[in-house]
This record gives C-alpha cells, sequence and structure tokens, in this order.
C-alpha cells in the first residue's frame, strides 16, 4: 500500500468519500474539513456519500446530526444519502437527501435489511471475509448513484478502511478496474481505530461508536459482550428487533442464531436483560402465527456424493391463525403425515418429515409453528427438483389443494 499523508487529485475531478458513519470514515472526513493539508483536493470536487439503511443506533444518528453534519455544514461540502428503492434489484435506489447543508441522518427508507431478513426468513451470514448483508442494502444505490452522477469519468473513491485492515484495502486494490481510483486515507495515515477514534473525541468532544445495525451479527464478536449488553440497555427497541429477526429465522432453520454459535436470546437472558425478554415474549404473544413447511434440496458440492453443496428452500405457510391453533394443527399434520412434534429450547414447536441423507443430493421436509412474518417463497425450479431428488415425493400444500380441488 502507498505510504504518504495525501496525494494530489487533480483539479476538477471528482472525489467521492463513502461516509460508513462509523470511526473511521467519520475520523477521515472530520480531519479533511480541520486540516486542509491532509486532503490534497479542494472541497468544491468533493461529494459525502451516504448509504441509510434505516436501522442505526441512536447513538450514531446523534453523532451524525449533533457533531459531523454541522460540520460538514460549515464547509458547505455536498452530501447525498441513498437507499434501495425496494426489495428487487429493477427498483433501483432514491435520494434521501442531496444538500451542503446536511442536518438530518434519514432513517426513513422504503425498505431495510431487517425487513428482508423477516421476509425472507433468516439472520446476516456472519463470515470473515463476506458482508453479504452490506452488499445487499448499501452496495446497489451506493454503486447505481455513481453510475449515474460519476458514470465513466475518472474519479477518486475514498473508503474508510483503518490502517488494521491492509488486507481488505488490497482486495479492493487487486479488484478496481477502470476509472475509479481507491484511496483509503487511514491506511495511507497508518491509523488504527484507536487513533482514529481518539482523533474524533479531541474534535468533536464525544466518544462516536461502530456503525452498525440493531442485529449486526459482528457484534457480539468485535464489539464485545459488554458493549452489546450496554447498546441493547440503552436502546430496548434494537433488541427487540434482533430477536425477533433471530425467532423468525430459527422457525425456518434451527441453526440460524444471529450470532453464529450463539444465540441472541440466550445472550439476552445470559446479560440478565430480563425485561427485554419479557417484553420479546409478550410481542410474540400478540402476534398472528403460521404453520409452515420447510423444504430443503442439498446439491452435491461439484458432483461430489460426499460434499454437501449449495441449498434450494421452499417455505409455505399453511394456515394462519393463534399461536395455540396452529400447534394444534401441527400436531394434527404431524401426525398424518408420520413426523413427532418437539419443542425445542427456543420454544419453537416442529415436526420432522424427512431427515436428510449423508450423500447428496439429499433432501428434508418439516414443518414449524412461528410468527406470520414470512410469505410463500421458493425458486420457479424447486418443486420439480424435489421431485427428483426424493423420488416424487410433493408438499403437504399441493396435497391439500389437491384435496380442496377434488371435493370441490
Amino acid at each position: 500500500m502507498p505510504e504518504q499523508t495525501y496525494f494530489q487529485v487533480p483539479e476538477g475531478q471528482p472525489v467521492v468519500a463513502n461516509l460508513g458513519m462509523g470511526v473511521d470514515s467519520s475520523a477521515i472526513v472530520t480531519r479533511w474539513l480541520l486540516e486542509p493539508q491532509s486532503r490534497g483536493f479542494d472541497l468544491d470536487q468533493l461529494t459525502i456519500l451516504i448509504a441509510s439503511v434505516g436501522e442505526e443506533y441512536q447513538r450514531t444518528k446523534d453523532a451524525m446530526e449533533q457533531c459531523l453534519f454541522p460540520l460538514i455544514a460549515r464547509h458547505r461540502v455536498r452530501t447525498v444519502q441513498v437507499a434501495r428503492a425496494g426489495q428487487s434489484v429493477k427498483e433501483g435506489y432514491v435520494v434521501l437527501d442531496d444538500t451542503r447543508t446536511p442536518t438530518r441522518l434519514v432513517t426513513e427508507v422504503p425498505v431495510t435489511l431487517g425487513g428482508r431478513m423477516l421476509d425472507v426468513g433468516t439472520v446476516p451470514q456472519v463470515s470473515s471475509t463476506l458482508r453479504a448483508c452490506s452488499d445487499w442494502i448499501k452496495h446497489l444505490p451506493l454503486d447505481s448513484w455513481l453510475a449515474d452522477h460519476v458514470g465513466h469519468a475518472p474519479f477518486v473513491h475514498c473508503i474508510g478502511y483503518s490502517a488494521e485492515e491492509v488486507r481488505r484495502a488490497q482486495r479492493d486494490l487487486d479488484g478496481n478496474k477502470g476509472h475509479r481510483r481507491p484511496d483509503f486515507p487511514l491506511v495511507r495515515w497508518n491509523w488504527d481505530r484507536r487513533t482514529a477514534s481518539d482523533y474524533l473525541l479531541a474534535a468533536h468532544g464525544r466518544e462516536f461508536s461502530r456503525s452498525s445495525c440493531y442485529f449486526c451479527p459482528f457484534q457480539h464478536s468485535l464489539a464485545g459482550r459488554e458493549t452489546l449488553a450496554a447498546s441493547w440497555r440503552a436502546e430496548p427497541e434494537a433488541a427487540l428487533r434482533a430477536l425477533l429477526i433471530e425467532h423468525n429465522a430459527l422457525v425456518m432453520n434451527p441453526n440460524a442464531k444471529l450470532f453464529g454459535r450463539h444465540a441472541a436470546h440466550e445472550f439476552v437472558r445470559d446479560a440478565g436483560l430480563h425485561e427485554i425478554l419479557n417484553r420479546h415474549h409478550d410481542r410474540l404473544a400478540h402476534l398472528d402465527w403460521s404453520v409452515y413447511e420447510v423444504r430443503r434440496v442439498y446439491h452435491a458440492r461439484k458432483g461430489d456424493p460426499n460434499v454437501k453443496g449449495h441449498a434450494y428452500r421452499s417455505v409455505e405457510p399453511l394456515e394462519t391463525g393463534s399461536r395455540t391453533a396452529m400447534t394444534a394443527l401441527l400436531s394434527d399434520l404431524a401426525a398424518e403425515y408420520g413426523g413427532t412434534v418437539e419443542v425445542d429450547e427456543h420454544g419453537i414447536a416442529r415436526a420432522c418429515l424427512r431427515k436428510a441423507g449423508t450423500s447428496y443430493p439429499t433432501a428434508e421436509h418439516a414443518l414449524a409453528v412461528g410468527p406470520a412474518l414470512a410469505p410463500a417463497k421458493e425458486r420457479e425450479t424447486f418443486n420439480a427438483v424435489f421431485a427428483e431428488v426424493t423420488q416424487g415425493a410433493t408438499s403437504i400444500a399441493a396435497r391439500r389443494k389437491q384435496a380442496l380441488a377434488t371435493a370441490a
């Protein structure tokens, strides 16, 4: 990586800085505005670009509106807030705000990542290198805005990787093509997160925290258990959102714990956040519930029957009503189709109708009772693939529809 305080940007060439609203990117913008010699370009070349996800902690919103936005407004730097316009890529993005005097972090967005998680019945995926959730909620509006407003003109793209994240910066450089010129100011300045945090404290008189959604799986490992407990204690609605997303995902997959091997439900209990847990159970009690039919097909990886590859999943709500009624229906369906109802440690009732085999491809089939939040969802080819793997098995939903048609 280049080692220099700044590099000179050609006059008139656009500079776009992704502001993720956490410590790193906030430190970059703050230093640029307070120390002009750290930039290498005029402020009229700069656009600060924010992808709003709608589910940031209040402390992040406060830091932006009380500290960083006033500083940006004094220097009249163009600041653009964008968001996804909907679940589908075809819906594109929306511009929430475009101003040189920002005052408010816009959190009213058309679609949120939490809404996406509830819709598909899953939790964000944990990986040391993969940020699939950020890709989904942020990259589309950011990349689309750049395509519309920068196009193919050369520009400098500043990203807030810290000095501890040289590998991430190098991956960005290695994959870069064309007119985009990546820049990582913190790497060039040799600023780690502690240095950036201290700079923000000195400049603004307050601590800045990591920016994350309420249910970010990395909070548990990177922020630390005590920090996470304090965050959820201070903002219980954030914790309740995380618990609902996890519970909904666990209905579809008993392994879908929010923090990988650790469940948010267990974390809240162990952290002594009993009032939050009670409120969570109370909210569940007031929801409508469904019996879900959940089927999966596990493919062989690269044709090797001994190695599990990617999976297809089908989710079908069979009926909706009270939790009591749906639990009773689950028992009836399990008895009819050869399953046994069990209740797991999260209080989720399910019945296994087919277990996955040990060679691939293979399939599994289950029923579970959960909040009526996830719509029916499967790819067009799922039923054909499922029938092929199971030698002709069909879904309960299809059999019930056929029975109704026959009766009519």
